[in-house]
């Protein structure tokens, strides 16, 4: 699922997305039992069968809904015979909701589905570790102490204010070089055979026959990867790179190829080379910026499908002497 591969970042959604498979489920059962019952109504009509009559700002704090969404399920309930909405002895402003004697009588036969579903459920949780209650109660104290708020207003202010480095490969960046160059090959072009052996294993594939690949990091976040392969001696391609989208505007690219020439200069290359696309315009014009000066013809013998821009690598002095011919 594309929500699981964002992981933290979709938190939120995943949860909404479980959730209302978890209702999707719930009503199966209903359904399943001969009961008409919608699993969204439960918070409310469980709150009142167990607490009693409450006004609907009590009962919107106890199941942590908002006052609107609890009146309008209030409205609804009503309708439908549920529950019954009357004064509050101790304050005539407020309305209390409570079950109808209808409601009582209704839920008054639920025990073996409840029953059933909070038997799945259970081992459910079971087979994956138990955890997931205890989880949920620490998640939901951050929440209501502010800690969570707190601590991601802190981590925006240190990301934002962090400086762009760069850093030469190590293991544990190998899935980000991986995840980074795969979101923009797969939004912009079909993944290729060799895409998908030299992401996974960069190890082999460049660094072992001569190459090395290089990770830019903001507060020690991988957000950028460039690579050099080893096409022959002294002869390199500049190749994977690419920017994590939500970090472009930062300078990352250009520091990832100016360190990458670097490591060219350093040595002693002859030639250095890169293939790319006439769709990636501020790609193109990140690179002519570079000293990469577009070739009239495709590479012989590219390894790529996708290619159409061929260029190559001139040190300042060279297109010097070439501009004034």
């Amino acid at each position: 699922m594309f929500l699981q591969s964002q992981a933290e970042l979709a938190l939120g959604s995943r949860f909404k997305a479980l959730s209302e498979r978890f209702y999707e489920l719930a009503n199966a059962a209903y359904r399943m039992a001969g009961i008409e019952f919608d699993s969204h109504w439960f918070p409310v009509l469980r709150y009142v069968q167990v607490k009693g009559p409450g006004t609907v700002s009590e009962i919107a704090a106890a199941i942590g809904q908002t006052h609107s969404a609890v009146s309008q399920m209030a409205s609804k309930l009503r309708r439908g015979g549920w529950i019954t909405r009357g004064g509050d002895r101790a304050d005539g402003r407020r309305s209390v909701l409570d079950l109808s004697a209808e409601g009582e009588r209704r839920l008054g036969g639920m025990g073996p589905v409840w029953c059933a579903i909070r038997r799945g459920a259970r081992e459910a949780i079971a087979r994956s570790g138990g955890a997931l209650l205890e989880g949920l109660r620490v998640l939901e104290a951050e929440f209501d102490s502010g800690r969570l708020d707190a601590y991601i207003r802190a981590q925006y202010a240190r990301l934002r204010d962090s400086a762009t480095d760069v850093k030469r490969f190590a293991p544990q960046w190998r899935a980000a070089f991986h995840d980074i160059n795969m979101e923009w090959l797969e939004r912009y072009f079909a993944i290729e055979d060799i895409d998908r052996r030299v992401l996974s294993e960069p190890e082999k594939y460049i660094i072992a026959p001569g190459g090395a690949v290089f990770i830019a990091l903001v507060d020690g976040e991988p957000i950028g990867t460039c690579a050099l392969l080893k096409d022959a001696p002294g002869v390199y391609e500049l190749s994977k790179m690419a920017v994590a989208t939500g970090w472009r505007g930062r300078g990352a690219g250009r520091l990832l190829l100016d360190t990458a020439i670097g490591e060219f200069r350093r040595r002693r290359g002859r030639m250095l080379f890169l293939e790319s696309n006439s769709r990636l315009a501020p790609a193109l014009t990140l690179y002519e910026s570079a000293g990469f000066v577009r070739q009239p013809e495709r590479r012989p013998g590219s390894h790529y499908q996708r290619s159409d821009v061929y260029m190559i690598f001139e040190e300042p002095a060279t297109r010097r002497r070439r501009a004034t011919g």
